[in-house]
């Protein structure tokens, strides 16, 4: 059961970083403005570019590779940053313990994908998972306490096209590195995160303004949590590699399911002893509401991954 552990600690981590993610938004954007955070993608970006320039002085045959495979990897890069906009936008707008369920439609739009592009075949069992996890995220996506019941339509818009770019990024360095280096595909990769967030910075003058912004109210803390953040995802990266070697893929990936619930986890306990940090609904009601819901999904993740 040593894999079981590995594999766990893995959403553990992105847990951590999801929460970390909801602490600088709610503490550096502007609260009165929505949409405000857009300028926090830009010191995710800087640290695109010193990952690049640290894999670059530990790997050969960087300049190896052909010019449509490094376009394609740099747009990889490019599209991590719109992913990760519409991410913070939804944050803003929505707890985390409810954005981060969306995140389990990534595979359904990769296994749509790869079997388009890549001649990859769905089985019923996937779609029958993908239409269960779908209507747990209906269901999460739902404001109950209302009223009127409505949908919370600009979260689920945001994840939607965030989750849909997550998995064609992903398709498009599958498909350049599926025989290559993959540290030579992450170079690029990352080369394609920072010079896309350089021109944000040069040519979107509302996102320099927000980042120059957050960097008068707390530069050094944000970039130390963005550095801190993307090392536990790249930890998270590499544990759920190593658990890949000793267990089956299905049991892995469904293991990283539970992702949604360690979060809800993290937060309930965040919000009761460190307010400070994250502070989230956690009446009786909108709890009982998140854990049908993310239990619905991880039932249809069993399917999804069986």
């Amino acid at each position: 059961m040593t894999w079981f552990f590995i594999a766990l600690g893995a959403p553990f981590l992105w847990a951590i970083v999801n929460i970390a993610d909801q602490f600088l938004v709610s503490k550096y954007s502007e609260k009165e403005k929505e949409r405000s955070s857009g300028g926090l993608v830009l010191f995710s970006s800087l640290i695109g570019i010193f990952i690049a320039i640290f894999i670059a002085i530990f790997t050969t045959g960087i300049l190896d590779v052909s010019n449509l495979d490094i376009i394609l990897l740099l747009l990889a890069g490019g599209l991590s940053i719109v992913w990760i906009i519409l991410y913070l936008y939804a944050i803003e707008i929505e707890d985390i313990s409810v954005i981060v369920p969306w995140f389990l439609t990534v595979p359904i739009f990769g296994f749509i994908l790869g079997y388009i592009f890549l001649g990859e075949t769905l089985s019923t069992s996937q779609i029958f998972g993908s239409i269960v996890v779908f209507f747990g995220l209906i269901l999460l996506s739902i404001d109950f306490f209302e009223r009127k019941i409505t949908a919370k339509k600009k979260t689920i818009i945001y994840m939607l096209i965030a989750s849909l770019i997550i998995a064609c990024s992903g398709v498009l360095f599958k498909f350049v590195t599926i025989e290559g280096n993959f540290w030579v595909s992450s170079f690029w990769e990352y080369s394609g995160l920072g010079i896309t967030g350089l021109f944000l910075y040069i040519f979107i003058p509302k996102y320099r303004n927000e980042f120059l912004y957050m960097h008068r109210m707390g530069g050094r803390k944000i970039l130390m949590v963005n550095i801190t953040s993307e090392l536990m995802t790249i930890s998270g990266n590499l544990m759920t590699n190593f658990a890949l070697l000793l267990a089956p893929v299905s049991m892995v990936y469904l293991v990283g399911s539970f992702h949604p619930a360690i979060v809800l986890i993290l937060t309930i306990i965040g919000s009761k002893f460190f307010p400070h940090i994250i502070k989230e609904n956690i009446s009786k009601k909108a709890l009982l509401q998140k854990f049908i819901a993310i239990f619905i999904m991880i039932i249809g993740s069993v399917f999804l991954f069986k």
